[in-house]
This record gives structure tokens, C-alpha cells and sequence, in this order.
């Protein structure tokens, strides 16, 4: 496939989810990231600035048309990319995961993970927020 047609392809995929399901808001096309790609289908994930939502869509371009779905989603581009690099959920981790909520003390625990995890995000907005505030 020529460079001129992948382009075409990324285009009119992009066409597809140009607008936030949120806030309706029209996307810039270069808010797009592309994730991966096979054959004539890619997975996007695009992020609207004006409401700060995220959607990954998997976006299919051939000769009879285009056409796509979306998934709303909290996750960032770094967190998908992440993600995907995890190995598989299988079996024995299910039943895991039902076991340990079976247990006492699973809440107290994930109260922590969570409080860990919030606390970190609030540093890192600290940090681009001073950044951002040097750059002004």
C-alpha cells in the first residue's frame, strides 16, 4: 500500500471519531494516537480537551466504507500502551481475585491502594502545574 493511501485510510478513520460523546466537542485529528494497527483496522485512542474525556476506537477503512466503535474510557495513551503490554487475565487469577474479596480486610486494602495512587496523581498535577507556571 502506498504512503498516499495509509494516509487516506488514517484520515477518513479519523472522520469516524472527530467528535466527543460527551461534550459533542469537534476533536482536532491530531489529538489522535495510534496504538496498533492490522491490516485495515486500527485502534485509536483520542482524548477531548475540552472535557477531558477518552475514547479508544477501533476504526476499520477498506474499498466498501468505514466504520467504527468506541469505548469511553478513564485511561490515558501511557496506561493503554501499559496495559496492553500486561500479560493475559487468566483463570487462576479470577479466582483469585474471588477468593481475596472473600477474605476480610480486602476493602481496608484497596482504600490504601487507592489513596497511594490518588496521592500520586495530585503530585504529578503539582509538578505540571509549576512546570506549566514557569513556562508563562
Amino acid at each position: 500500500m502506498s504512503s498516499t493511501q495509509g494516509s487516506d485510510r488514517w484520515n477518513e478513520g479519523l472522520k469516524l471519531v472527530s467528535f466527543c460523546p460527551v461534550c459533542e466537542t469537534r476533536y482536532n485529528p491530531m489529538e489522535a494516537r495510534m496504538l496498533g494497527e492490522q491490516g485495515q483496522t486500527q485502534l485509536l485512542h483520542v482524548k477531548c480537551r475540552k472535557c477531558l474525556n477518552s475514547i479508544l476506537a477501533l476504526v476499520l477503512v477498506n474499498q466498501v466504507g468505514a466504520s467504527s466503535v468506541g469505548l469511553l474510557t478513564d485511561l490515558a495513551y501511557e496506561d493503554v500502551v501499559r496495559f496492553r503490554a500486561e500479560k493475559a487475565v487468566e483463570l487462576d487469577d479470577v479466582i483469585e481475585v474471588h477468593r481475596w474479596m472473600e477474605s476480610s480486610g480486602w476493602e481496608e486494602e484497596l482504600g490504601r491502594v487507592y489513596r497511594e495512587q490518588l496521592s500520586k496523581v495530585i503530585r504529578k498535577r503539582l509538578r505540571e502545574t509549576k512546570k506549566n507556571e514557569k513556562t508563562c
